[in-house]
Parts: C-alpha cells; structure tokens; sequence
C-alpha cells in the first residue's frame, strides 16, 4: 500500500474548509511558528555522544517548558523518512504573534529561572550547545484554526509519527454551483463526525497563510495540515474508512458526499514531510 499521502476521495473530502479560511485572520484562532534547526554530526561533537545528547535535550525541554509560560505546546519533529538527519522541525503554538515574539525576548530569563546559578547553566548551556551548529531557518508564521484542531487525549509514552501537507482550496467563484454555506456545512460535518470519531489520528492542526510565504487567494489558498498518528502503519491507513463506513452507512450517499466535498479542492497537493515526533522534547 502506497503512503496515505496518496489522493484518495476521502483525504480531499475531510479537508473541506469554512467560510473562514478565505478571510482576514481571526483573533479567535492561535499562531503556529515553524523553524528548522541544525544538529552537529555527532562525529564532529567533541566528548559528545547520543546517550548525552538525548540526556541534556531532555533536560532542556523538563526544565524550559513548564516556565515558557506564552508557549502553549510544541512538538520537536525528527528526522523519519524526510530530509536530512541533522534537522530538527519546532513546530511551537501561541496564543498570539505578539506572545511568541514575547516569550523568545524573554528566552534567557526563562534559563535564569531554569538554573539559577550562574556556574551551572553556563556549564549545562555549553554542553547542549555544542550539539547545534547555532544556525536555523524561520520557515512559516501561520494561523492556527482552532475551531477544527483535534488535540491529542493522552500523551504518548513511545515517539509518534507527524505528516505535513500542503494543499489547495479553489476560489469560490471557481466552483460549480458551491457557496460558502455548503462549504462550512461540509466541513463541519466532517470534522465532529470523520476526524473526531477516527481513533488513528491522535492530533490534527490545520494551518492557513498568516505572515510567510506567497498568497493569492483568487488562484488558490494554500492550506497546510499537521497530523499525528502513533505508528507508521498508522499513518500510512489514515483511519478513515471507518468512522466514514459508520456515519454514511449507505455507499451511495457517501460517494455523494465526498463528491460534494471534492469539487472545492485543486487536485493537487505538496509533501512537505513525515517526521518522528520526540515525545520527551515536547510540550
């Protein structure tokens, strides 16, 4: 079976978007920042080793979370089947773009609270330092959509698997005999009776452009959506079939619905990665 990135009717069904997403942002919804970070070769790393290295970034992340009060969760993406293996993904969510640039101001007073005595987090900070190369790249400023985020139940003891993709709404005025009532009715649908009743998806954040990257509403609106599943076989299901079969029992009406649904997607759509959720790094 092939990765369940593939386009299948129902994975362009679930992603139909309200009225909303062709709209200025809302202060209703949250900010998601994305920034990629380097690591060092370990083999470059003087005295360094991967029992150490994993010893102080879950050190870092016990001690800095709970006191990073503006930060309201964040997920440290490895590398999995995507790019290279020396990049960390911080996908990190606030309440707002003003609490973000607040709380990285404020980043060092933070470490001061962490350690309080000066030796020690000089000591601690050299040490988890020289794992990074001291470079990372800002790559989305992005709103989250609160109203159909799917927040994980439980933490996971084990590390999860996180899918990003990038795909595209068409312009309404694009869309034979839609309206933006049909399109939130859809999405609404879906939402509380497909993606909250599918049991493989532990986590789902759907993003829309905020402050990065190029916009053009009246060719295409570009939507990124983050899902979190616990294994690969996971992901690679999707879980969909299943609430779908439940909610539309009748195939007849459930083709006609994800029909509905389709019709307000460009048949496109772009990879942008599968990564191993560090689960002891996250918040």
């Amino acid at each position: 079976m092939s990765y369940s990135f593939r386009i299948l009717p129902c994975l362009i069904f679930f992603m139909v978007l309200n009225n909303a997403l062709l709209g200025q942002y809302d202060p209703e919804n949250e900010v998601v920042t994305i920034s990629k970070y380097h690591l060092n070769p370990l083999s470059k790393v003087e005295n360094g080793s991967a029992a150490e290295r994993k010893e102080v970034f879950e050190e870092y992340a016990r001690k800095m979370n709970p006191l990073s009060t503006k930060l309201k969760s964040a997920m440290m993406l490895g590398h999995y089947w995507t790019g290279s293996s020396q990049d960390i993904l911080a996908v990190n969510r606030w309440k707002s773009i003003a609490d973000a640039d607040e709380s990285v101001v404020s980043t060092e007073e933070v470490r001061k609270r962490a350690w309080r005595r000066d030796d020690l987090r000089e000591e601690f900070m050299k040490k988890y330092n020289k794992y990074w190369t001291g470079r990372h790249d800002d790559l989305e400023v992005l709103e989250l959509l609160n109203g159909y985020t799917k927040n994980r139940k439980r933490k996971p003891k084990e590390n999860t698997v996180v899918t990003i993709v990038r795909r595209y709404m068409a312009p309404l005025s694009t869309v034979e005999d839609g309206s933006a009532e049909e399109r939130k009715e859809l999405w609404d649908e879906w939402f509380e009776n497909i993606t909250m009743e599918n049991d493989k998806l532990l986590s789902q954040m759907i993003l829309r452009h905020y402050w990065s990257g190029t916009y053009n509403p009246r060719k295409e609106t570009p939507i990124i959506f983050i899902r979190e599943f616990a294994s690969m076989a996971d992901a690679d299901d999707g879980g969909w079939d299943e609430p779908m079969e439940a909610f539309w029992p009748d195939e007849e009406q459930r083709k006609e619905r994800l029909a509905q649904g389709n019709k307000y997607w460009l048949g496109r759509h772009e990879d942008i990665g599968i990564y191993r959720n560090l689960v002891n790094l996250q918040k």
